[in-house]
């Protein structure tokens, strides 16, 4: 059995589900999601502490914002004193991990995006997964295959 190979059994026998992604032209690692029923792709960031989505995507993801609750974000990918606004009651699956009941926070990344076609990269992402998710489910990512794994809370 090859390393790679060995690795997958390993963390699919210790209940982690294994979900593929990729890495685009600036480095960021890509996954597939689904909030709230819609299919989209999200950079995988363990440095933003919880998941962001696009302003842009909220009539897509049929969301209503609370603006009472609205902050100032202090940095980021793009999101120096941006206001950002959590959306709560969410649902994320990534592969046949799910999590209910996730808060994201909704901001306008289009400053980011811009930054990432100015390198070539154009791909139509939806937001940011962040630590939150993965603490959650306990992530691992292993480089060899490009493959992130997650085990249901």
């Amino acid at each position: 059995m090859n390393p790679v190979q060995s690795t997958a059994d390993f963390l699919t026998s210790r209940g982690y589900v294994a979900i593929p992604v990729r890495q685009n032209i600036a480095g960021h690692l890509l996954v597939g999601a689904t909030l709230n029923d819609v299919e989209g792709v999200y950079i995988l960031d363990s440095g933003a502490g919880r998941t962001v989505i696009d302003a842009t995507r909220l009539d897509l993801l049929k969301l209503k914002l609370n603006h009472e609750e609205a902050e100032a974000t202090g940095g980021g990918f793009g999101g120096h004193g941006v206001e950002n606004v959590p959306f709560y009651g969410n649902t994320l699956k990534l592969g046949s991990f799910t999590l209910e009941d996730l808060p994201v926070a909704v901001m306008p990344l289009s400053t980011a995006w811009e930054s990432l076609a100015q390198v070539g990269a154009y791909e139509e992402l939806y937001g940011i997964i962040g630590v939150d998710v993965l603490k959650a489910g306990s992530a691992l990512v292993d480089f060899d295959s490009m493959t992130l794994y997650l085990k249901q809370p």
